[in-house]
């Protein structure tokens, strides 16, 4: 056991102990009989000592060399997932407008920078290819740490985390302990993958599979080449398509606990409008589905069953226009990007708020967004950074140091997770 962990455990204890409010006058009515329990009690004692030197063990993290505890009628379970609930984080806002790329922990409300990355352009035998340098939140020191990890994902809660080496795509999926900064498990794939994405109640991964680098560039490459409407705008969505090229071949469905992933299910990548050569799948809201986000816009997502087939989309599903998307309570939609922003009430479509923000990334709550926010007077919208807004675009927070510019290469990334 690590001495974060102990310390986390004996706090959990403690919180468990309860005093009876009579102790006291228990105390006095049984002081006659003191003698006669002193030795019950000292058995008494020894007894909790050796039932505490027994349970130790069990709370300790097991080694991957060790024989993993075994599931009734299932597979062995190697990684101690548990399904993801929300919890009231005890600081509201955590900020960092001293440091770009930050030191110290973003958060606000339910959400968290749990990662970033920066990002480089190198070539390889003659073709451009996207490098990203992945930095990973430890909370207990509060800050950011650099990592040599090709891809990272971390799952709610922001107490796992999906890794990949380096050189993308690879065949095997790492299981991060984000407690213990190391690998728990790794899922071993016949097929390479190049992303990963948790299913909401963090228990599950869907692992898409690329026959290259989804960062390398395919444009002089004529195979699994795809209709999009790259340049589809809201003042002119029929702009005829261009062809883009993809190596992406499907995806992997990975239980987290087991450190398994199912059977590999091929899918047509040309099935979205899709103008990207990373596709990387995701999961529907309720985590039933498989989940292809089309990048055009008011043009659907895709969806598919966790065999690969092609799937209605799920009852209640909301063509969303931001990352955010909607609100934790149903009740609310973040509007596309664009100064100024927009969140209008999902029932009747009416504005509720503007904002004067470039783009909704997630929601902190039912009323407050984190937000991609201009310097100064929005002289140039790539002098940006995150900020904290009301839905009625009041009580802005700056949370990070404004980019001076976030398309240059080497510019801080962030990765958004709830808490």
């Amino acid at each position: 056991m690590t001495p974060r962990m102990l310390k986390q455990t004996l706090e959990e204890w403690s919180r468990e102990v309860h005093v009876p409010a009579d102790l006291a006058d228990r105390a006095l009515r049984h002081r006659s009989r003191l003698r006669l329990t002193r030795f019950a009690g000292v058995v008494a004692c020894a007894a909790v000592v050796a039932a505490v030197a027994l349970l130790v063990p069990l709370v300790v993290v097991p080694l991957l060399d060790k024989a993993p505890v075994s599931q009734v009628g299932g597979p062995p379970v190697v990684v101690p997932v548990q399904p993801y609930r929300q919890t009231t984080p005890a600081q509201d806002v955590l900020a960092d407008t001293e440091n770009s790329p930050p030191k110290t922990m973003i958060a606000a409300g339910r959400v968290a920078v749990s990662a970033y990355y920066t990002r480089r352009v190198r070539t390889v035998a003659g073709r451009k290819m996207l490098d990203r340098t992945w930095y990973l939140l430890d909370q207990v020191t509060g800050s950011y740490e650099k990592t040599e990890w090709g891809w990272v994902e971390v799952a709610p809660g922001l107490r796992w985390a999906a890794v990949l080496e380096k050189e993308l795509p690879v065949r095997r999926i790492g299981i991060f302990d984000m407690e213990t900064r190391r690998v728990r498990a790794w899922v071993p794939v016949d097929q390479p993958v190049g992303g990963v994405s948790w299913s909401r109640d963090g228990t599950r991964l869907v692992a898409t599979a690329y026959d290259e680098s989804p960062d390398l560039d395919r444009t002089s490459v004529d195979e699994q080449r795809c209709p999009a409407r790259v340049a589809a705008t809201p003042e002119d969505p029929r702009l005829p398509p261009q062809m883009i090229s993809t190596s992406r071949t499907g995806f992997y469905v990975v239980d987290a606990a087991t450190a398994t992933a199912g059977d590999f299910h091929a899918v047509d990548p040309c099935l979205t409008d899709n103008s990207n050569m990373r596709r990387d799948f995701g999961w529907s809201d309720d985590g039933t589905l498989v989940r292809e986000a089309s990048n055009i816009w008011k043009r659907p997502d895709a969806f598919y069953d966790l065999d690969g087939r092609p799937h209605d989309a799920p009852a209640g599903y909301v063509v969303t226009e931001s990352k955010a998307g909607v609100s934790p309570d149903g009740t609310l939609l973040a509007g596309p990007d664009g100064m100024p922003t927009k969140v209008t009430e999902l029932s009747t479509g009416k504005v509720v708020g503007r904002q004067q923000v470039l783009q909704l990334l997630a929601w902190a709550d039912d009323r407050r967004l984190v937000a991609l926010g201009c310097a100064d007077t929005c002289g140039s919208e790539f002098h940006n950074g995150l900020v904290l807004v009301g839905v009625d675009g009041e009580d802005m927070v700056q949370l990070s140091v404004y980019r001076k510019n976030s398309q240059e290469a080497g510019t801080w990334q962030p990765a958004l997770t709830p808490r």
